[in-house]
């Protein structure tokens, strides 16, 4: 009873035994499913961010645009022509020099396979000569020079080509194939072909090359 009375009379004890007894009570544990929610909420978000920024950049910025190739010159070299009367038939040997450049004007780099420039004569193939794969960086330009050499047995009974041989002048193409890929972000990959053809004329009474009607196609 006078236990009682005390506590009654003393509001600043009871006050600090209300204390003492909130502080001897253990704290809730805090919900470990509900930060494990919220650490994933935050890690989905972050990801879902990177692959929208991403996506934008790979279809705007990084577009894939088409390479170019441009034929600078042609050089004749080495021509020698020789005709079969009984046959009708030519022996041909020649050497055509090709200057070109590779444009590459993505962003990103260019990376070409194994290309080759080829040597025809109305539809048949009688010179080739293999480009070796390489890459061309960003907004860059390679410089590239073959060396076509004809395979002269190739057209020996082309009555087509002793006729124009007989003429003085005979028209040839080149075409030259490049294939790659344009890499974006080591994530995105993206055909890309260019492919020049160029029709030249060759004078054979001076060995000289006379005009040259390049067409030039390319396609991602």
């Amino acid at each position: 009873m006078q236990k009682t009375e005390e506590t009654a009379l003393n509001p600043s004890k009871v006050a600090k035994d209300t204390r003492d007894a909130e502080a001897q009570t253990p704290p809730k544990p805090k919900s470990k499913h509900r930060r494990r929610n919220i650490c994933l909420g935050v890690t989905a978000a972050v990801i879902v961010v990177f692959v929208l920024v991403v996506v934008i950049l790979a279809f705007t910025v990084f577009k894939a645009k088409e390479p170019s190739t441009t034929v600078d010159s042609i050089t004749l070299n080495n021509l020698r022509v020789s005709l079969d009367s009984a046959r009708m038939g030519v022996n041909l040997n020649m050497t055509l020099d090709v200057d070109l450049t590779v444009t590459n004007p993505n962003k990103v780099g260019f990376k070409y396979k194994n290309g080759s420039a080829l040597l025809d004569y109305k539809g048949e193939v009688f010179g080739e000569v293999p480009i070796p794969a390489g890459k061309i960086g960003a907004d860059d330009t390679k410089p590239m020079n073959v060396t076509v050499t004809v395979m002269a047995d190739r057209l020996l009974s082309n009555s087509q080509l002793y006729t124009e041989v007989l003429s003085g002048v005979m028209t040839v193409s080149t075409v030259i194939k490049i294939s790659g890929k344009v890499l974006i972000f080591n994530i995105f990959k993206v055909s890309a072909d260019t492919t020049t053809t160029c029709d030249i004329t060759v004078f054979i009474s001076n060995s000289t090359v006379g005009d040259q009607n390049c067409k030039y196609k390319a396609k991602l």
